[in-house]
């Protein structure tokens, strides 16, 4: 039964202060590690997901993100482009799954990515090119299901075994720095700690389990002193920062494209009740969900004003690449990306996606007499195309259907021409006469406290928007504050 319970547990020793009950550092392995970096990798919609599970802790509302989430939830599907764009937003994938997956404690529930051709495959097998598809319900050009399950063959399939080597050790400090374990990092963390009387530390020994894991990542969103709101404060006060301070941003937006808005602000304080715009506002706000953690850390510098997870990135990017399994392994988590085919075409964001694998179909079979008919006996896919060695083989290049459009050109989930409103929390619905009054009714605001203005929203304007979601309930209001301030003055 021991060696059951080991196998889904992690052991982390802390160093804790015990006049202020305090942790002072934690010493871990590769595990404890390994679910670190994960944090970096998920999309912002799976942590949202997570966020709402149960642990030790209540359920985080994540800035306006929550919220964001939930009204794609409640979003009908008639209002979506595909059938499968409500999925890909709230369960979207993470491009760094295949390192995640056989982590002792890997928390994310999203089913793991398989490829499905036509379940007619026998006969489709022989035209050009063969489809493909990651998610259920597509059609092939046959007009049959895309529904028989193919699996890379095994030199296509690597085993992946996390990010860090197995045998490092590393410190961890309260706000999730990953550091060498090494005589000079512990004199330089006693010395910036001003710590002087090394007998105020003791030692305590926790067994981590999943759901503790789900805790650690609730308060890392909130929280600076994340280990001591997790293993040592029973239910800790975890500050919101809603008071934000958005990056500093110097961009080159020449070219880039605009999104045309109109927002609804009141004339009383100055926020920002509602904004309207057409189906590429939309698009915006929902490809919130399919970035990584990470890669949204690195598009701000570092200053997401996200709990610990700045520091922790920060740490990761400065963590020597002897302690990674590969090189190549810490450029993905240090360089994130959105998973394959999950970008926008006419993303507004500078955030870069996978490249879309290339497979080629091989198949064998045989006549089976007592049906008079062919047989599949084998079928996979390759990343190479094989010379065909018998007339029952065929191999045959691929291509992926868009999850996103039927024209396949991947533009958007949000169909249009459709007028969408955004509240200041981000929840999205589609514009209408019902939905502007059930809002107006709601907050009780009057019509002549509102004012109409029209914005553009560029790569400036869009960051600093998705920055402000991340840890405020006004995510409009805080990232157009810029614009907002101009508004005041021609009042």
């Amino acid at each position: 039964m021991a060696d059951i319970v080991s196998k889904h547990q992690v052991t982390l020793k802390l160093w804790v202060n015990k006049e202020r009950n305090k942790v002072f550092f934690a010493k871990a392995e590769k595990d404890f590690v390994d679910v670190l970096i994960s944090f970096l990798t998920l999309p912002l919609g799976t942590i949202v997901r997570l966020a709402n599970k149960e642990s030790n802790m209540d359920l985080v509302e994540f800035g306006s993100l929550s919220s964001l989430y939930k009204s794609v939830e409640n979003l009908d599907n008639e209002c979506l482009c595909t059938d499968t764009c409500k999925e890909m937003l709230l369960r979207p994938r993470n491009s760094l799954e295949a390192y995640c997956r056989n982590m002792k404690l890997n928390i994310d529930d999203t089913e793991p990515t398989k490829y499905l051709v036509c379940n007619d495959l026998v006969n489709c097998r022989h035209y050009y090119p063969v489809l493909l598809s990651t998610f259920r319900n597509k059609r092939c050009s046959c007009g049959n299901t895309l529904g028989k399950p193919i699996s890379p063959e095994s030199q296509c399939s690597n085993v992946f075994d996390g990010f860090v080597k197995s045998n490092a050790t590393f410190m961890i400090t309260d706000d999730l720095k990953v550091l060498s374990d090494s005589l000079n990092t512990i004199l330089s963390v006693l010395m910036s700690s001003g710590l002087e009387n090394a007998s105020l530390l003791t030692e305590m020994t926790v067994s981590i389990t999943k759901t503790q894991v789900i805790h650690l990542l609730k308060s890392c969103l909130l929280s600076k002193t994340t280990l001591t709101d997790t293993f040592l404060v029973e239910k800790p006060y975890l500050e919101r920062f809603n008071k934000i301070k958005l990056a500093p941003l110097d961009l080159n937006t020449n070219g880039s494209g605009k999104i045309n808005i109109k927002i609804m602000q009141r004339k009383s304080n100055g926020k920002i009740l509602f904004a309207q715009g057409k189906e590429d506002f939309a698009n915006f706000l929902f490809s919130f969900l399919t970035f990584p953690l990470g890669a949204v850390v690195q598009l701000m510098e570092c200053c997401s004003s996200i709990g610990s997870v700045d520091a922790l990135y920060k740490s990761i990017v400065d963590l020597d690449e002897d302690y990674w399994t590969t090189k190549e392994t810490k450029h993905k988590v240090v360089h994130p990306v959105i998973a394959p085919q999950f970008k926008l075409t006419n993303q507004l964001l500078p955030i870069c996606d996978a490249p879309i694998p290339e497979y080629f179909c091989f198949t064998k079979d045989v006549y089976d007499e007592r049906d008079c008919q062919r047989k599949l006996i084998s079928w996979f896919l390759t990343s190479e195309r094989t010379r065909r060695k018998r007339r029952t083989e065929t191999c045959e290049g691929m291509k992926f259907v868009d999850p996103i459009s039927e024209s396949g050109k991947g533009e958007g989930f949000a169909k249009g021409p459709t007028m969408y409103m955004a509240t200041d929390d981000l929840v999205v619905t589609p514009m209408s006469s019902d939905s502007l009054l059930s809002l107006l009714n709601r907050t009780n605001i009057l019509v002549r406290d509102l004012e109409e203005k029209e914005v553009s929203i560029g790569v400036k304007e869009g960051i600093s928007i998705l920055q402000a979601s991340l840890s405020s309930t006004s995510a409009l209001t805080a990232g157009l504050s810029h614009l907002l301030t101009k508004i005041k003055e021609e009042n």
